[in-house]
Protein backbone atom coordinates (compact mmCIF):
# COMPACT_ATOMS: atom_id res chain seq x y z
CA UNK A 1 0.00 0.00 0.00
CA UNK A 2 2.49 2.54 -1.06
CA UNK A 3 1.89 6.12 0.43
CA UNK A 4 2.52 9.19 -2.34
CA UNK A 5 2.59 12.78 -2.12
CA UNK A 6 0.15 14.28 -4.76
CA UNK A 7 0.39 18.14 -5.65
CA UNK A 8 -1.73 20.69 -7.84
CA UNK A 9 0.60 23.32 -8.37
CA UNK A 10 -1.10 26.58 -8.88
CA UNK A 11 1.10 29.00 -10.48
CA UNK A 12 1.21 32.63 -11.00
CA UNK A 13 2.70 33.57 -14.82
CA UNK A 14 3.46 36.97 -16.30
CA UNK A 15 4.85 38.22 -19.48
CA UNK A 16 7.89 38.96 -17.84
CA UNK A 17 8.35 35.04 -17.03
CA UNK A 18 8.67 34.07 -20.23
CA UNK A 19 11.16 36.77 -21.19
CA UNK A 20 14.13 34.37 -21.71
CA UNK A 21 14.99 31.01 -20.64
CA UNK A 22 16.53 31.88 -17.50
CA UNK A 23 13.27 33.53 -16.58
CA UNK A 24 11.64 30.49 -16.96
CA UNK A 25 13.31 27.92 -14.88
CA UNK A 26 13.30 30.99 -12.14
CA UNK A 27 9.35 30.22 -12.62
CA UNK A 28 9.77 26.80 -11.99
CA UNK A 29 12.29 27.10 -8.98
CA UNK A 30 9.74 29.46 -7.14
CA UNK A 31 7.18 26.59 -7.45
CA UNK A 32 9.83 24.05 -6.47
CA UNK A 33 10.32 25.60 -3.17
CA UNK A 34 6.54 25.84 -2.23
CA UNK A 35 6.65 22.16 -3.48
CA UNK A 36 9.52 21.17 -1.15
CA UNK A 37 8.32 23.33 1.96
CA UNK A 38 5.21 20.95 2.14
CA UNK A 39 6.27 17.91 1.37
CA UNK A 40 7.05 15.44 4.28
CA UNK A 41 10.68 14.38 5.11
CA UNK A 42 12.85 11.53 6.81
CA UNK A 43 14.80 12.72 9.79
CA UNK A 44 18.10 12.63 7.16
CA UNK A 45 16.40 14.89 5.90
CA UNK A 46 15.25 13.18 2.88
CA UNK A 47 11.86 12.94 1.12
CA UNK A 48 9.81 10.29 3.08
CA UNK A 49 7.57 9.60 -0.30
CA UNK A 50 7.02 9.49 -3.91
CA UNK A 51 5.66 12.70 -4.74
CA UNK A 52 3.38 13.71 -8.12
CA UNK A 53 3.40 17.19 -8.85
CA UNK A 54 0.77 18.08 -11.38
CA UNK A 55 1.26 22.07 -13.04
CA UNK A 56 -1.18 24.08 -15.11
CA UNK A 57 -1.67 23.94 -19.14
CA UNK A 58 -0.55 26.13 -20.82
CA UNK A 59 2.72 27.14 -18.82
CA UNK A 60 4.76 26.57 -22.10
CA UNK A 61 2.16 27.96 -24.88
CA UNK A 62 3.98 31.45 -24.33
CA UNK A 63 7.63 29.77 -24.84
CA UNK A 64 7.75 30.93 -28.33
CA UNK A 65 8.73 34.29 -27.04
CA UNK A 66 11.38 33.42 -24.71
CA UNK A 67 14.41 35.15 -25.94
CA UNK A 68 12.63 37.63 -28.12
CA UNK A 69 11.17 40.08 -25.69
CA UNK A 70 13.00 43.28 -27.06
CA UNK A 71 10.97 42.64 -30.36
CA UNK A 72 7.58 41.46 -28.32
CA UNK A 73 7.56 44.23 -25.29
CA UNK A 74 5.69 47.11 -27.26
CA UNK A 75 2.82 44.47 -28.00
CA UNK A 76 -0.17 44.57 -26.49
CA UNK A 77 -1.67 41.40 -27.49
CA UNK A 78 -0.63 38.14 -27.77
CA UNK A 79 -1.19 37.90 -31.36
CA UNK A 80 0.79 41.18 -31.32
CA UNK A 81 3.90 40.23 -29.72
CA UNK A 82 4.11 36.88 -31.75
CA UNK A 83 3.47 39.39 -35.02
CA UNK A 84 6.36 41.25 -33.99
CA UNK A 85 8.19 37.69 -33.67
CA UNK A 86 7.38 36.74 -36.80
CA UNK A 87 8.54 39.72 -38.56
CA UNK A 88 12.08 38.59 -37.63
CA UNK A 89 11.85 34.79 -38.68
CA UNK A 90 9.83 34.97 -41.68
CA UNK A 91 12.11 32.63 -43.59
CA UNK A 92 12.28 29.84 -40.79
CA UNK A 93 8.42 30.46 -40.72
CA UNK A 94 7.90 30.06 -44.41
CA UNK A 95 10.09 27.03 -44.31
CA UNK A 96 8.24 25.60 -41.65
CA UNK A 97 4.59 26.28 -43.55
CA UNK A 98 6.25 24.73 -46.52
CA UNK A 99 7.62 21.76 -45.11
CA UNK A 100 3.93 21.31 -42.89
CA UNK A 101 2.06 21.71 -45.93
CA UNK A 102 0.27 24.74 -43.73
CA UNK A 103 -0.92 27.64 -45.30
CA UNK A 104 -2.03 29.22 -41.48
CA UNK A 105 0.83 31.56 -40.58
CA UNK A 106 0.26 30.99 -36.52
CA UNK A 107 0.47 26.89 -37.16
CA UNK A 108 3.56 28.01 -39.24
CA UNK A 109 5.43 30.13 -36.39
CA UNK A 110 4.81 27.29 -34.11
CA UNK A 111 6.29 24.73 -36.42
CA UNK A 112 9.31 26.97 -36.65
CA UNK A 113 9.35 27.93 -32.94
CA UNK A 114 8.91 24.20 -31.88
CA UNK A 115 12.06 23.00 -31.85
CA UNK A 116 13.87 25.90 -29.41
CA UNK A 117 10.26 25.65 -27.45
CA UNK A 118 10.33 22.39 -26.61
CA UNK A 119 14.18 22.06 -25.87
CA UNK A 120 13.25 25.04 -23.70
CA UNK A 121 10.05 23.22 -22.13
CA UNK A 122 11.51 20.08 -21.42
CA UNK A 123 15.04 21.11 -20.37
CA UNK A 124 13.25 23.06 -17.81
CA UNK A 125 10.95 20.68 -16.16
CA UNK A 126 13.25 17.74 -16.68
CA UNK A 127 15.99 19.39 -14.21
CA UNK A 128 12.83 20.30 -11.88
CA UNK A 129 12.45 16.65 -12.05
CA UNK A 130 15.90 15.46 -11.05
CA UNK A 131 16.18 18.75 -8.56
CA UNK A 132 13.21 17.82 -6.49
CA UNK A 133 12.83 14.37 -6.85
CA UNK A 134 9.32 14.28 -8.04
CA UNK A 135 7.41 12.66 -11.35
CA UNK A 136 6.27 15.78 -12.97
CA UNK A 137 3.34 16.03 -15.31
CA UNK A 138 4.67 19.31 -16.82
CA UNK A 139 1.28 21.09 -17.60
CA UNK A 140 1.45 21.86 -21.66
CA UNK A 141 2.91 23.61 -24.53
CA UNK A 142 2.16 23.92 -28.17
CA UNK A 143 3.83 21.50 -30.01
CA UNK A 144 3.96 19.03 -33.38
CA UNK A 145 4.43 15.75 -32.86
CA UNK A 146 8.14 14.32 -32.43
CA UNK A 147 9.66 12.52 -35.39
CA UNK A 148 11.57 10.68 -33.43
CA UNK A 149 9.52 9.06 -31.11
CA UNK A 150 6.99 10.91 -28.15
CA UNK A 151 9.76 10.00 -25.52
CA UNK A 152 12.59 10.34 -27.25
CA UNK A 153 15.08 13.07 -25.94
CA UNK A 154 16.01 14.54 -29.48
CA UNK A 155 13.17 16.19 -31.60
CA UNK A 156 12.47 16.55 -34.91
CA UNK A 157 9.11 18.00 -35.91
CA UNK A 158 6.88 15.70 -37.63
CA UNK A 159 4.20 17.03 -40.35
CA UNK A 160 2.24 20.41 -40.20
CA UNK A 161 -0.02 20.14 -37.05
CA UNK A 162 0.30 21.32 -33.93
CA UNK A 163 -1.00 19.77 -30.30
CA UNK A 164 -1.68 21.21 -27.13
CA UNK A 165 0.86 18.91 -25.66
CA UNK A 166 1.77 17.20 -21.89
CA UNK A 167 5.43 15.46 -20.89
CA UNK A 168 5.23 13.69 -18.05
CA UNK A 169 9.12 13.31 -16.17
CA UNK A 170 10.70 10.57 -13.66
CA UNK A 171 12.55 11.63 -11.47
CA UNK A 172 15.77 10.64 -12.75
CA UNK A 173 14.51 13.12 -15.53
CA UNK A 174 13.45 11.01 -17.87
CA UNK A 175 10.76 11.61 -20.38
CA UNK A 176 7.67 9.03 -19.50
CA UNK A 177 4.63 10.26 -20.80
CA UNK A 178 3.12 12.39 -23.75
CA UNK A 179 -0.51 13.16 -23.91
CA UNK A 180 -2.22 15.18 -26.74
CA UNK A 181 -5.14 16.90 -25.73
CA UNK A 182 -8.39 15.65 -27.58
CA UNK A 183 -11.28 18.16 -26.60
CA UNK A 184 -10.29 21.66 -28.03
CA UNK A 185 -12.18 24.51 -26.32
CA UNK A 186 -14.96 26.19 -28.54
CA UNK A 187 -14.07 29.50 -30.06
CA UNK A 188 -10.42 29.25 -28.66
CA UNK A 189 -8.32 26.09 -29.30
CA UNK A 190 -10.46 25.34 -32.59
CA UNK A 191 -9.79 28.91 -33.99
CA UNK A 192 -6.23 28.33 -33.11
CA UNK A 193 -5.32 25.87 -35.46
CA UNK A 194 -4.54 23.41 -33.17
CA UNK A 195 -5.40 19.99 -33.78
CA UNK A 196 -6.99 17.65 -31.59
CA UNK A 197 -5.32 14.51 -30.37
CA UNK A 198 -6.34 10.61 -30.95
CA UNK A 199 -7.85 8.78 -27.59
CA UNK A 200 -6.37 5.51 -28.40
CA UNK A 201 -2.52 7.24 -28.09
CA UNK A 202 -3.19 8.38 -24.38
CA UNK A 203 -1.35 5.78 -22.38
CA UNK A 204 -0.69 5.93 -19.14
CA UNK A 205 3.13 6.63 -16.99
CA UNK A 206 3.81 3.34 -14.85
CA UNK A 207 5.21 5.00 -11.66
CA UNK A 208 5.91 2.87 -8.72
CA UNK A 209 2.84 4.36 -6.82
CA UNK A 210 0.44 3.35 -9.48
CA UNK A 211 -0.92 4.24 -13.33
CA UNK A 212 -1.04 8.08 -13.74
CA UNK A 213 -3.07 9.44 -16.68
CA UNK A 214 -3.29 13.21 -17.77
CA UNK A 215 -6.52 14.53 -18.87
CA UNK A 216 -5.55 18.27 -20.39
CA UNK A 217 -8.07 20.64 -18.77
CA UNK A 218 -11.46 20.22 -21.06
CA UNK A 219 -9.96 16.41 -21.33
CA UNK A 220 -11.62 15.96 -17.58
CA UNK A 221 -14.69 17.39 -18.27
CA UNK A 222 -18.21 15.20 -17.92
CA UNK A 223 -20.23 17.08 -20.50
CA UNK A 224 -19.04 19.46 -23.73
CA UNK A 225 -19.63 23.11 -23.14
CA UNK A 226 -21.92 23.50 -26.03
CA UNK A 227 -24.17 21.32 -28.13
CA UNK A 228 -22.09 21.38 -31.16
CA UNK A 229 -19.23 19.03 -30.76
CA UNK A 230 -20.19 15.85 -31.63
CA UNK A 231 -16.37 14.49 -31.29
CA UNK A 232 -16.43 15.30 -27.55
CA UNK A 233 -14.90 12.63 -25.47
CA UNK A 234 -15.44 11.56 -21.59
CA UNK A 235 -11.63 10.08 -21.24
CA UNK A 236 -11.53 9.24 -17.34
CA UNK A 237 -13.50 5.63 -18.15
CA UNK A 238 -10.26 5.19 -21.13
CA UNK A 239 -7.59 5.73 -18.21
CA UNK A 240 -9.87 3.56 -15.51
CA UNK A 241 -9.91 0.73 -18.15
CA UNK A 242 -6.43 0.66 -18.48
CA UNK A 243 -5.70 0.37 -14.37
CA UNK A 244 -4.70 4.17 -13.34
CA UNK A 245 -4.75 5.17 -9.93
CA UNK A 246 -4.98 8.54 -10.31
CA UNK A 247 -5.47 11.19 -13.14
CA UNK A 248 -3.49 14.42 -13.21
CA UNK A 249 -5.14 17.40 -15.36
CA UNK A 250 -3.39 20.17 -16.30
CA UNK A 251 -6.06 22.80 -16.64
CA UNK A 252 -5.85 26.81 -17.54
CA UNK A 253 -9.29 28.62 -17.43
CA UNK A 254 -9.86 31.81 -19.31
CA UNK A 255 -12.92 32.99 -17.88
CA UNK A 256 -13.90 34.84 -15.08
CA UNK A 257 -13.73 31.87 -12.30
CA UNK A 258 -16.78 34.03 -10.72
CA UNK A 259 -18.40 35.40 -13.98
CA UNK A 260 -21.35 34.13 -15.70
CA UNK A 261 -20.31 30.81 -17.59
CA UNK A 262 -19.24 32.09 -21.22
CA UNK A 263 -21.13 29.04 -22.74
CA UNK A 264 -24.69 29.32 -20.56
CA UNK A 265 -27.78 28.68 -22.26
CA UNK A 266 -31.17 31.30 -22.50
CA UNK A 267 -32.20 31.39 -19.00
CA UNK A 268 -29.41 29.34 -17.39
CA UNK A 269 -27.64 30.90 -14.57
CA UNK A 270 -24.39 29.27 -13.97
CA UNK A 271 -21.00 31.14 -12.77
CA UNK A 272 -18.06 29.77 -14.28
CA UNK A 273 -17.14 28.03 -11.23
CA UNK A 274 -20.52 26.55 -10.30
CA UNK A 275 -19.93 25.00 -13.87
CA UNK A 276 -16.44 23.43 -13.19
CA UNK A 277 -17.65 21.62 -10.10
CA UNK A 278 -21.14 20.37 -12.25
CA UNK A 279 -19.76 19.81 -15.21
CA UNK A 280 -15.44 19.44 -14.84
CA UNK A 281 -13.65 16.73 -13.34
CA UNK A 282 -15.67 15.77 -9.95
CA UNK A 283 -18.92 15.09 -12.00
CA UNK A 284 -17.18 12.67 -13.76
CA UNK A 285 -15.76 11.07 -11.23
CA UNK A 286 -19.45 10.62 -9.97
CA UNK A 287 -20.97 9.89 -12.85
CA UNK A 288 -18.68 7.40 -14.95
CA UNK A 289 -18.65 3.55 -13.87
CA UNK A 290 -14.90 3.91 -12.65
CA UNK A 291 -12.97 0.47 -10.99
CA UNK A 292 -9.24 1.81 -10.43
CA UNK A 293 -9.19 5.66 -10.43
CA UNK A 294 -8.63 6.99 -6.86
CA UNK A 295 -7.35 10.36 -6.92
CA UNK A 296 -6.99 13.08 -9.17
CA UNK A 297 -5.34 16.33 -8.84
CA UNK A 298 -6.24 19.93 -11.20
CA UNK A 299 -3.43 22.10 -11.05
CA UNK A 300 -5.05 26.19 -12.37
CA UNK A 301 -3.35 28.67 -14.43
CA UNK A 302 -3.48 32.18 -12.58
CA UNK A 303 -2.42 35.28 -13.52
CA UNK A 304 -2.22 37.37 -17.19
CA UNK A 305 -0.36 37.43 -19.99
CA UNK A 306 -1.49 40.14 -22.47
CA UNK A 307 -4.72 39.78 -22.79
CA UNK A 308 -5.13 36.23 -21.89
CA UNK A 309 -6.07 35.96 -18.09
CA UNK A 310 -6.38 32.98 -15.97
CA UNK A 311 -8.47 32.42 -13.13
CA UNK A 312 -9.62 29.10 -10.90
CA UNK A 313 -8.88 27.17 -7.76
CA UNK A 314 -6.65 23.77 -8.22
CA UNK A 315 -7.67 20.87 -5.94
CA UNK A 316 -7.05 17.29 -5.45
CA UNK A 317 -9.88 14.52 -5.37
CA UNK A 318 -10.71 11.42 -3.85
CA UNK A 319 -12.59 8.49 -4.72
CA UNK A 320 -13.63 5.52 -3.02
CA UNK A 321 -17.25 3.56 -2.52
CA UNK A 322 -18.81 6.00 -1.31
CA UNK A 323 -18.33 8.36 -4.33
CA UNK A 324 -15.72 10.80 -5.37
CA UNK A 325 -15.23 14.39 -3.04
CA UNK A 326 -12.80 16.99 -2.89
CA UNK A 327 -10.27 16.44 -0.68
CA UNK A 328 -8.23 20.00 -0.70
CA UNK A 329 -8.10 22.80 -2.52
CA UNK A 330 -6.39 25.83 -3.43
CA UNK A 331 -7.16 29.05 -0.60
CA UNK A 332 -7.87 31.50 -3.78
CA UNK A 333 -9.14 31.25 -7.06
CA UNK A 334 -8.20 34.84 -8.63
CA UNK A 335 -5.22 35.76 -10.61
CA UNK A 336 -3.07 37.58 -7.82
CA UNK A 337 0.44 36.64 -7.05
CA UNK A 338 -0.74 36.06 -3.79
CA UNK A 339 -3.14 33.18 -5.14
CA UNK A 340 0.02 30.90 -6.04
CA UNK A 341 0.04 27.71 -3.98
CA UNK A 342 1.05 24.39 -4.03
CA UNK A 343 -2.15 21.75 -2.36
CA UNK A 344 -0.57 18.64 -1.26
CA UNK A 345 -1.50 15.69 0.55
CA UNK A 346 -0.10 12.26 0.93
CA UNK A 347 -2.38 9.55 0.38
CA UNK A 348 -2.03 5.99 0.27
CA UNK A 349 -2.86 4.19 -3.13
CA UNK A 350 -4.76 0.31 -2.92
CA UNK A 351 -4.29 -2.32 -5.54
Amino acid sequence: MPTVEIAACQVHVTAGDYASAARFEALLERVGRRLDAARARRPDGAFAHECLAVFPEMIGAFLPLAGRSEAARRASTMDGALARVALRSLPAIARAMRAGRTLSPTIGLLLAAAPGVRALYAGAFRRFAIAHSAWVVAGSALLPRNALGDLADAFEPDGGRVYNTSYTFAPDGRLAGCARKVNLVPTLEDTLGLSPGSPAELRPVEAPFGRVGTMICYDGFYVPHTRREPGFRRLARHYDDLGCAVLAQPAANPWPWDGRWAFAEPGEVQLRREQWESEGLLAQLRGEPLCAVRYAATAQLLGQVFENRFEGRSHLLARDASGARVLAEAARADAAPEAEEVVLRAVEIHA
